[in-house]
């Protein structure tokens, strides 16, 4: 049984982004959730094409017709809260018909039934109908597309017009937008940081105020190329953060996703940084530093230029580090030293027991043995392990590296 005003004017205005005179619906009168929906257009002499469609005998142009049909359909979905928000868009009509003139004074009644649905595309078979008589029918299929959001800027910030922002992006007070900058969905920059250019932003991080972003490479083999910064998703970078841009024609500084940066971290020009990461207050990493995924770096730390740090290891706060830190394993002094396979960081990464066990072995080979650097590797190669996490380690040592791992403590 249908009821009368359903959904009446107001609330259709709510739902659809049609305004006058593109709104041609005037009320719903019966729906059925993701099957089946009834609208009404009432037809006036009043409406802008009839002036011109045609002065004689004003017709409704069939277009319109088939718009009010698709509006109708469109109702059914963005009502519904999951779809609720988005935009219709016609992808394609078939099996059109036309079989009565539609003339000032009449109403139109719109029936919408579903045929076929995914996420995102919908497939319906219409018809409309004047005094129970059909004027019109057909199929239907139209996308049901993310209404696209502006971005919320600030009247002191600054954006430059090349720059590219997503939805739901928030810009604060004071900050600058350079050229070639593209952030990524619902991502937050806090006031007063400057983003200088070529950088690229993720999807859903958060800027906290005064970083610098995409900055020159504090190099002397920069020259002013166009180099980027190019940075991953959901990341937290704390107050007063700098990240320089590459040296070299089209190089890229590399961040991934899911990292912290807490106050003051200085990541240099070249470096390439993993996902979940936690790097602490005041470290420093010198140009060229490579940082694999699920590393812990405490504050105060300096890392030279080329240093690899494997994944998994865990780095003390106040240590200078010369060389390359192996796989899971914890570090810190000054020199940096090997102190110990990071046993509680690969429980909580969900390792198994066995690879641990055979880490566990590795590491004494190469930090507690009596043997030198390069027989404990001959000998780690002699033997068979059966974890990725073993081969990822005996890879990392014995790759060719510009600084070369940490070695084993001189005996005292």
């Amino acid at each position: 049984m249908e009821t009368a005003n359903l959904i009446c004017i107001k609330e259709l205005q709510q739902i659809l982004p049609h305004r006058y005179p593109s709104l041609l619906i005037d009320r719903i009168t019966k729906i059925e959730p993701r099957h089946y929906i009834v609208g009404l257009k009432n037809v006036s002499i009043g409406e802008p094409y009839f002036q011109g469609h045609f002065e004689d005998s004003p017709i409704m142009p069939g277009v319109l017709i088939l718009e009010s049909l698709l509006q109708t359909g469109a109702t059914l979905f963005l009502q519904d809260p999951e779809y609720y928000g988005r935009f219709a868009f016609f992808a394609s009509i078939d099996k059109v018909e036309f079989f009565e003139s539609v003339i000032p004074g009449d109403q139109l009644r719109l029936e919408m039934e579903v045929a076929t649905m995914n996420e995102n595309q919908i497939t319906m078979k219409g018809r409309a109908l004047v005094d129970g008589k059909i004027v019109c029918s057909g199929i239907f299929s139209f996308n049901l597309a993310h209404r696209p959001s502006k971005a919320q800027i600030h009247a002191t910030a600054s954006v430059h017009h090349t720059a590219i922002l997503g939805k739901n992006v928030v810009i604060g007070a004071n900050t600058i937008i350079g050229e070639h900058v593209h952030i990524g969905d619902n991502t937050r920059i806090d006031s007063n940081c400057f983003l200088e250019k070529w950088t690229r932003i993720g999807e859903s991080c958060r800027i906290h105020f005064g970083c610098v972003i995409g900055s020159e490479a504090q190099d002397l083999k920069y020259k002013g190329e166009k180099s980027w910064v190019s940075i991953g998703d959901r990341n937290e970078i704390r107050e007063y953060v700098t990240i320089n841009r590459a040296t070299g024609e089209t190089e890229v500084t590399v961040i991934g996703s899911d990292n912290i940066f807490l106050t003051h971290v200085h990541i240099a020009h070249n470096c390439v940084l993993g996902n979940n990461i936690v790097i602490a207050n005041t470290t420093n990493l010198g140009g060229h530093t490579i940082v694999d995924d699920n590393v812990v770096i405490g504050g105060m730390t300096g890392i030279h230029q080329f240093v690899r740090i494997g994944k998994g290891s865990m780095v003390g706060a106040y240590t200078r580090l010369p060389q390359d830190v192996p796989p899971f394993m914890l570090c810190e002094g000054n020199p940096a030293l090997v102190k110990g396979l990071n046993s509680v960081g690969l429980r909580r990464n969900g390792i198994q027991r066995s690879s641990i066990a055979e880490l566990k072995e590795i590491y004494k080979l190469l930090y507690r043995s009596d043997l030198d650097t390069a027989s404990s590797i001959d000998v780690i190669k002699e033997n068979s392990y059966s974890s990725e996490e073993a081969d990822y380690l005996i890879s990392f040592v014995t790759v060719p590296s510009k600084r070369g791992c940490i070695k084993k403590q001189d005996s005292v």
